[in-house]
């Protein structure tokens, strides 16, 4: 109850702070819009952009009209506490979010997702004036207080849970729409549905500041692609046809989205961003992580490296290539410093503006933390400190960034130096708000073991 009041408290004083800020604007000083559209379970190297295999030719229109990152961080290698993080903009183990959630029950029972007294990006949008959407997966909790609509949508349709079928009539494929099941199965495939929605919100809302964020389930298991799709791709076979489908699918629902800011007259004043929660899981499925080690649930490269594409008019000069490491948690404080929120509380935040570095501008170095139950991360640098239990990896990503060459023996000072700091950052961390069963028995990474923690 403490809790709940704080946080309405807070949002009282954001609507009276965003009041203030448009009393005060100039009334041709429109604000800028935000999309934020999120694969789920993407590799770094699905897309032929990012020398993958794949062709995406939307994806690829998008990057050649922004920048294209080339050292993007998700904020977890797994998604629960990955999109605790984007929506939040403070890291998932800082409000103590270290594992998924669990399938449905299990979320319902104990009251897993993103606690309800955290501020969502959604909610101090909303303060601002801006009109919020979500369409797709949430994966934060099911409980009161923790759907989409109490942390801050306006409009949500989509499924709560970790997956869902893409399939009509595979099973009960039934979505949500704000609180409320729809009576009727959702009768396109899910990714095109999840399109048709993401349409209808920009149409809809076309005439105030609005922030629609896309959560695509695609290309996360199961792997299930309708016959229009599987045709693009007949030289493929079994899974990796199926895969490339569902990628397919999720590059028309992007050139979809894409399109109708265009028609809408919108596409000048909405900034973009296109991204996924993680990496590739090197375990199942045909994805690729490209030359990284490891994939999903894993602090190697392959686990938290993403793709991360950028269409802003106003900031990003087309075709432009960053090499600057960034976080996710930069799309919030990005997205909030746009909107106009108060420099008090994007300090707040765990994330950078990115508005500079779009412009040109180099930013001063920063270090980057992970922390997923029994394993750890530090990155500084080209340095970057792996963790689990008693283990220890030290790897130069900019020289070896597939984390081919343990430098730990040889460079002991920069891993205690390293691991010094990341002793201290997670010293001040919250005791996680639950922990999963590890998964089966360490895996050997270079000769020593690495415990997974879903």
């Amino acid at each position: 109850m403490v809790a709940s009041q704080g946080k309405r408290l807070v949002l009282a004083l954001l609507v009276l702070a965003g009041t203030a800020g448009l009393a005060l604007a100039d009334p041709d000083d429109e604000k800028t819009n935000v999309v934020i559209l999120l694969a789920d379970d993407l590799g770094y190297g699905d897309l032929f952009c990012y020398g993958g295999s794949i062709p995406a030719p939307n994806i690829e229109k998008l990057a050649a009209q922004g920048a294209l990152f080339t050292q993007a961080y998700a904020c977890a290698p797994v998604c629960t506490p990955s999109r605790a993080g984007l929506f939040s903009g403070q890291h998932p183990a800082r409000i103590g979010v270290q594992a998924n959630t669990g399938d449905n029950q299990v979320a319902r029972k104990r009251e897993r997702g993103l606690p309800a007294e955290v501020l969502t990006f959604a909610e101090r949008l909303r303060a601002l004036g801006y009109r919020t959407g979500l369409v797709g997966k949430w994966h934060l909790g099911l409980s009161q207080g923790m759907t989409p609509i109490d942390q801050g949508f306006d409009e949500f349709f989509g499924f709560l849970g970790a997956a869902h079928s893409y399939l009509p009539n595979v099973e009960d494929v039934r979505m949500i729409r704000g609180e409320k099941k729809q009576e009727s199965n959702e009768q396109e495939y899910l990714t095109d549905a999840l399109a048709r929605e993401a349409e209808a919100f920009l149409s809809r809302n076309k005439a105030q500041p609005f922030a629609l964020t896309v959560c695509f389930n695609a290309p996360h298991s199961p792997f299930e692609a309708s016959q229009p799709y599987l045709k693009r791709f007949p030289h493929l076979r079994g899974e990796k046809r199926t895969y490339a489908a569902m990628i397919g699918a999720l590059d028309d629902a992007v050139g979809r989205i894409l399109a109708k800011l265009e028609e809408e007259g919108l596409a000048q004043k909405t900034v973009v961003f296109f991204s996924s929660d993680n990496g590739a899981p090197i375990e199942e499925g045909p994805g690729s992580n490209g030359e990284f080690r490891q994939g999903k649930a894993f602090l190697f490269e392959g686990g938290s490296r993403v793709p991360l594409l950028v269409r802003w008019p106003a900031r990003a000069t087309a075709g432009t290539r960053i090499s600057t490491p960034v976080s996710l948690l930069d799309i919030t404080a990005t997205t909030l410093k746009l909107a106009g929120m108060p420099s008090e509380t994007l300090a707040e935040l765990d994330g950078v503006d990115l508005g500079p570095l779009l412009a040109g501008e180099s930013p001063p170095e920063r270090s980057f933390f992970w922390k997923l139950g029994p394993s750890a991360a530090i990155r500084k640098g080209a340095w970057k400190l792996v963790t689990s239990n008693a283990s220890r990896w030290l790897f130069n990503v900019e020289d070896d960034p597939g984390e081919s060459f343990d430098l730990l023996e040889r460079k002991p000072q920069v891993a205690d130096s390293l691991a010094a700091e990341l002793d201290a950052w997670a010293s001040k961390l919250p005791k996680p708000l639950w922990k999963n069963e590890e998964f089966g028995a360490p895996i050997k990474v270079l000769s020593k073991p690495y415990w997974i923690e879903f």
